[in-house]
């Protein structure tokens, strides 16, 4: 079974698409998140959107919650709620709908990760529906594992615990503990290669490099 959590404007296409790219089955509930205020052309969206999936799947019923849009930190509390109560595999959509809606919605599902299983967005540009990647944008590591994490950004990786340690002149064990905790994180990924382990940085930890400072010695 499915959840999925979408923004509605004006387009259905915006919905339509990524569901049926993404599959539909009996079971499934489809969450359309609109502004508390209607109006005709969102009525109508809603309509398209039921017309062309239940053409799909049958008893389909798709629910329209309305969010308080003009208080940001209580619409995205609210979108939070929504993704945590979903059943089964939770996807969530970021491709349409108004602004007001569309950044809380962005931002609760990239700080509750464990909570989503897909993300999808479906372009401006070329209308094409793409998966995107869950960043981590918390990032509970101490200041010597960041640091870790961005002297790994320096070095040409993957690269084993043991050549790691070699190249920053560390023992094995920290590097060994720092790495654990990174990959906790989603910061690192770690794969076997034989007797090896090889680490790299991932997406989220790019991103966290991008705004952690190396603290002032």
């Amino acid at each position: 079974m499915r959840t999925y959590l979408a923004p509605l404007g004006f387009d259905s296409r915006r919905v339509v698409r990524p569901v049926l790219s993404e599959g539909l089955d009996t079971g499934d509930h489809i969450l359309l998140l609109q502004p508390a205020t209607g109006s005709d052309q969102g009525d109508s969206a809603l309509e398209e959107v039921e017309d062309i999936l239940t053409q799909v799947v049958p008893d389909l019923d798709p629910v329209a919650e309305t969010l308080p849009y003009s208080d940001f930190v209580e619409t995205t509390l609210h979108c939070a709620d929504l993704i945590q109560a979903s059943d089964g595999e939770t996807i969530v959509i970021l491709g349409g709908g108004a602004r007001e809606l569309l950044l809380p919605l962005t931002i609760a599902t990239f700080t509750a990760t464990d909570d989503v299983d897909t993300i999808l967005q479906i372009g401006d540009i070329d209308s094409s529906v793409r998966r995107l990647p869950q960043l981590n944008l918390r990032g509970n590591v101490s200041d010597a594992e960041a640091g870790l994490l961005a002297d790994l950004g320096m070095l040409d990786t993957p690269l084993s615990i043991t050549e790691i340690a070699d190249g920053l002149d560390k023992s094995k064990s920290t590097i060994a503990r720092h790495v654990s905790s990174l990959e906790s994180e989603g910061f690192v990924s770690a794969s076997k290669n034989g007797r090896l382990k090889n680490v790299s940085i991932t997406d989220s930890g790019r991103v966290f490099l991008k705004t952690w400072h190396r603290p002032q010695i």
